[in-house]
């Protein structure tokens, strides 16, 4: 997907600033370390959590992206994926992702995959249709 979106960054660094926040009050007040290690420590953490998150929303973003361009349904993803249509319920023509999100990676590769092949046929249709036309 060429769209970006500002989601998955806001997402991120809200984590990444409530980590910051938690760890170093959880630093000053149960470890009583001083300020500079503390900072130092959510510093660490806030990049972990900003990461993590980031990636977690990019995820999210994309799978609902490529569900939304093909008009996937719940029975469609299961077969793309091997896993089942309950996993994926579809409200109100928008994804509801109640997997775990260990298994979003795996989900998001085999849409991609499923992407690129949709793509390819696209442009193979494309192209023998041009060569008809000439």
């Amino acid at each position: 997907m060429k769209v970006k979106t500002l989601f998955p960054v806001i997402y991120g660094v809200l984590s990444a600033l409530i980590s910051f926040i938690a760890v170093v009050f959880i630093c000053l007040r149960t470890f009583r370390l001083n300020l500079s290690l503390s900072v130092a420590i959510a510093g660490i953490f806030a990049i972990f959590f900003f990461v993590v998150s980031y990636f977690r929303g990019h995820a999210s973003y994309e799978i609902k992206a490529i569900t939304a361009k093909y008009h996937l349904t719940d029975q469609d993803l299961a077969q793309i994926t091997g896993m089942r249509a309950s996993d994926f319920p579809v409200y109100n023509n928008k994804l509801q992702l109640i997997i775990p999100k260990r298994m979003w990676p795996k989900v998001l590769y085999q849409l991609q995959e499923y992407d690129k092949k949709q793509m390819e046929l696209a442009k193979d249709k494309s192209n023998k249709e041009r060569g008809t036309h000439k």
